[in-house]
């Protein structure tokens, strides 16, 4: 093969994990897009590797692209992590240093939904328009547009407001000359959704095996017990999404208050970070137990209609029962389980539920700002 007809090749280094997979997946799929987009023949080697911070609690993506640039002897390196990233209140989807030919794609700006078309996009944006631009692509003005990553913003990376943090970095690189993010209210919800997708909320129920044993017994009773029949189906939808939403809200906090989750950060510079863990957590748990209570309320139902015979419930309720009859019995069931399963879940191991509930990031995260806060503490 002659040098003019080598293919131009593009390294993706990912995190273990949801990173990897996505890596994996985009490396069959680039090749025909970057070909479509830039022109010439293209490569993508995929390399599996924990992107760890530095001893500053800094992504040092640039050293971490160029060892990877000269190992897979690559043209451009994109690092895709589940590091979330921003810039004040901005989101930030993608880093880029040109001169070094290293970008990274956070995860978690890009939401909890169509991750993968959003990172394809958001890689192919990086490379042609900053990384290996084709004649002047490089000149991104504001809000340029690129398919389904959204309208990215360019930020000066070194305008830097006070008070102004980025999740997982204590600073940012020199060489660090391109940052686009998604600002304003859509970039910080996206980013948290993302966050509590990162987060993976369905892990959690797993972890409440006390929990949902108390809750189990407790929606046992309001099947077995007749006066819960009738108390069901006089309640009326209204009442029963009352009771629901305060079983659920209940332990919601209950698991978060019993278990820790709950941060508080006594440095000012903090204070923005931390609201945005907060709003994960709660989130994150309130996805989980809501699980859960699906999960309960389906065995409830199955429950009832195994265990309540058409013709008693009829003669309680002095009226033919029908399904939905059955519907209300096993939710009202369950409701008063997740009360039940609120305090069993205080016998759930602490760290198994903060295991759970937090992504591998989030606890690095929590350390690093645990760390820092004792030097602020400190330092006053």
């Amino acid at each position: 093969m002659t040098a003019s007809s080598r293919p131009t090749v593009l390294g993706l280094v990912a995190d273990p994990g949801l990173p990897a997979e996505l890596a994996r997946r985009l490396a069959g799929e680039l090749p025909s897009v970057l070909e479509s987009s830039g022109g010439g023949s293209w490569e993508v080697r995929v390399s599996d590797q924990p992107i760890s911070l530095d001893e500053r609690g800094a992504l040092p993506m640039i050293e971490v692209g160029r060892r990877a640039r000269e190992r897979d002897g690559a043209d451009a390196v994109v690092l895709i992590t589940d590091l979330p990233r921003r810039a004040g209140a901005n989101a930030v989807v993608a880093d880029g240093g040109v001169a070094d030919r290293v970008g990274l794609v956070s995860l978690p700006a890009l939401g909890a939904w169509n991750q993968y078309r959003r990172c394809r996009d958001s890689v192919v944006f990086l490379v042609t328009r900053h990384l290996l631009p084709a004649g002047d692509g490089a000149a991104v003005g504001e809000d340029a547009e690129y398919g389904h990553a959204g309208p990215l913003t360019r930020l000066d990376p070194e305008q830097r407001s006070s008070g102004e943090t980025e999740s997982g970095s204590a600073g940012v690189e020199e060489r660090v000359d391109v940052r686009l993010a998604l600002t304003g209210q859509r970039g910080r919800l996206r980013l948290l959704a993302g966050l509590v997708r990162a987060n993976r909320p369905w892990r959690l129920v797993p972890s409440l095996s006390p929990a949902i044993a108390a809750a189990a017994a407790g929606a046992a009773f309001g099947i077995f017990y007749s006066n819960i029949w009738q108390l069901a189906t006089a309640l009326g939808i209204g009442r029963q999404v009352t009771v629901m939403l305060v079983a659920l809200v209940g332990m919601t906090a209950w698991l978060i208050v019993d278990n820790g989750l709950w941060e508080s950060r006594h440095s000012r510079s903090l204070r923005e970070e931390t609201v945005l863990s907060n709003l994960s957590t709660v989130l994150t748990v309130a996805c989980g137990v809501l699980i859960m209570f699906a999960l309960l309320l389906a065995l409830a139902l199955v429950a009832a209609a195994l265990v309540i015979p058409p013709h008693y419930l009829g003669s309680l309720l002095s009226r033919p029962a029908g399904f939905d009859d059955y519907v209300m019995v096993a939710w009202l069931s369950t409701s008063m389980g997740t009360v039940a399963g609120a305090l069993g879940s205080g016998f759930a191991d602490e760290g198994a539920v903060r295991q759970a509930a937090y992504s591998r990031r989030e606890r690095e995260r929590r350390a690093r700002l645990d760390r820092e806060d004792e030097r602020a503490s400190t330092d006053e």
